[in-house]
């Protein structure tokens, strides 16, 4: 299946490809003979959602008439997943063990990264921390002009493999591991990080990859880092913005995108211990359009003036 997302995030496009016109689609016969397969590049647009604020909105799909929806719900159980915005994609296998594949949050973020293409000649060396499915690193590499390196990490083997997997770029390499210990005498012209931004009971001081520590760090301590003039680029959730930015940060912010979308992670809904930390912090129930809670995510820009 393929996602696509319009440069404005106003639409979203579920395509089927492959083999799902033969299995799903009902493609299977071709001049009274029957077809398996299709070539990975033959496709056909199966649904269009206007406004989309989850990549796989299980509600919306809900919604649809009953051959439609279980024609969608068949698709996003298909793999690979195929995500594509502004002309970049990657696709997420049963090979790429617990990675995210490209969610609504790495959509808005490249959107973000869409707005310093202007600027791109200006960033010659990047590193990405927490790289997931490699979209992000992609999106740079594609789009910034002056790229001539990036660093790509994750401290999931499985996450750079993905990433591996989609960028066949000579300016890249990757790292398996703790992106901070790797880059602590590094400089760098633009650092990207869409890290967990939910916080988290007693994550911050035994794992910097839970809960908010690593965005946390970032915040505060990303100058060291860059080079002067150089640019952090990362996420933050309403969830955690009274902690992430209680202390006020070191470089000024800019905002460079905003949405506000709702909380669907499975591991924090089920978890009741999670979940009464977050109600115990603000989060309040809105029921709205199928989902009981939501978050603003803003994409911040951090620059280094020293």
């Amino acid at each position: 299946m393929i996602i696509k997302i319009s440069q404005d995030l106003k639409t979203q496009e579920y395509w089927a490809n492959g083999v799902e016109l033969a299995s799903i689609m009902g493609k299977d016969r071709q001049s009274g003979q029957r077809v398996l397969t299709y070539p990975d590049d033959k496709k056909m647009l199966v649904h269009k959602f206007d406004r989309p604020v989850l990549m796989t909105d299980n509600y919306r799909i809900g919604q649809l008439a009953p051959g439609l929806r279980d024609t969608l719900f068949s698709l996003c159980a298909s793999r690979p997943r195929i995500v594509e915005y502004d002309g970049v994609s990657t696709f997420w296998d049963e090979s790429h063990i617990n990675v995210w594949c490209p969610s609504i949050d790495t959509i808005i973020f490249a959107k973000a990264l869409g707005q310093l293409v202007s600027k791109g000649e200006r960033f010659k060396s990047a590193v990405e921390i927490g790289c997931g499915s490699g979209f992000l690193s992609k999106y740079v590499l594609e789009k910034f002009s002056g790229i001539k390196s990036i660093l790509i990490n994750d401290i999931n083997q499985y996450a750079v493999k993905c990433a591996m997997d989609n960028i066949k770029d000579k300016r890249a390499s990757f790292y398996v591991g703790e992106g901070l210990e790797k880059i602590k005498n590094q400089k760098f012209d633009l650092i990207i990080a869409n890290p967990p931004y939910v916080p988290r009971p007693a994550s911050i001081d035994d794992n910097p990859y839970e809960g908010v520590g690593l965005l946390n760090h970032l915040i505060q301590e990303g100058h060291k880092y860059l080079n002067p003039g150089g640019l952090l680029v990362t996420n933050v959730s309403s969830l955690c913005s009274g902690i992430s930015l209680k202390e006020k940060p070191k470089m000024p912010i800019t905002v460079i995108e905003k949405m506000t979308v709702p909380l669907k992670v499975n591991n924090i809904i089920n978890n009741k211990f999670w979940l009464d930390y977050l109600i115990k912090n603000g989060m309040k129930k809105e029921h709205k359009d199928g989902y009981e809670y939501w978050q603003t995510l803003s994409i911040l820009a951090l620059e280094n003036g020293g």
